[in-house]
């Protein structure tokens, strides 16, 4: 069943992604199109949010967790927000750029990651505008914009890397810069609890983004140099950022 999920969630992954590139040919992501909306761009968005709901439901229910039978965002705060919270990725858009699509649940104390502690300010803007588009599309297209998509595929793109049935799928895409540094072994890689990414580098990079394994909390330094793998683009990024004291763009 795993192995069905897994290549379910990929394959609609990368579908969406395809078409998230198709609109950036047209659109460039910028400062200046952020707010730009289109039809393409809510179906995007509500695929790519309907294959993240779908996802977590599915890992929240062969839990010992979900108790529920119904589950939204309050929950899945819960169950995921203090991992996903600090997680970031490199979108290549006309520029590089960082972006953190769960920030709003970052900076909290452990505690507060229940859902008793949920308020609606914890709501992602790309979560509040899927929402809409859901319930009446017709009527609420223009909150499809180019910024809310990019951060909705970032998000699913950052969950499919932190679920365990999907991590052999992900070295299937190619989408592990290992060298064959990994053995045949993502699972051990792309765990983030493991103490073999302290001690090496490895990026998850597809169409669109990279994500540097086991850095979500980590400071990149001015001058830090990228030692692991990577493709070119990532380590001329990485070399060429510094995140101390620099708020992100997002």
């Amino acid at each position: 069943m795993a192995s069905n999920i897994s290549n379910s969630v990929l394959n609609w992954y990368v579908d969406a992604e395809d078409m998230l590139q198709d609109v950036l040919r047209y659109i460039p992501y910028c400062l200046e199109h952020k707010s730009v909306w289109s039809p393409k761009l809510v179906t995007i968005l509500h695929e790519v949010c309907s294959q993240l709901d779908s996802l977590w439901f599915y890992e929240a229910k062969n839990s010992q967790f979900a108790k529920k039978k119904e589950l939204n965002i309050s929950d899945y705060f819960e169950y995921y927000g203090e991992c996903m919270a600090p997680k970031w990725v490199v979108f290549w858009g006309q520029e590089p750029e960082r972006i953190q699509p769960f920030k709003s649940w970052d900076n909290l104390p452990a505690t507060s990651y229940k859902k008793e502690q949920w308020k609606k300010a914890f709501t992602p803007e790309w979560w509040k505008a899927y929402q809409k588009v859901k319930h009446n599309r017709l009527a609420n297209e223009n909150v499809a914009t180019l910024e809310c998509t990019v951060h909705a595929v970032t998000a699913l793109f950052l969950a499919i890397i932190r679920s365990k049935d999907c991590r052999d799928g992900i070295a299937q895409l190619d989408w592990l810069s290992d060298n064959g540094m990994t053995n045949g072994n993502p699972q051990a890689w792309l765990s983030e609890d493991s103490p073999a990414t302290k001690r090496k580098a490895i990026a998850v990079e597809s169409k669109l983004f990279g994500y540097a394994v086991g850095w979500s909390k980590e400071t990149i330094k001015k001058k830090s140099i990228w030692t692991g793998c990577a493709s070119h683009r990532f380590r001329q990024w990485f070399d060429q950022y510094e995140s101390a004291g620099e708020d992100d763009k997002t």
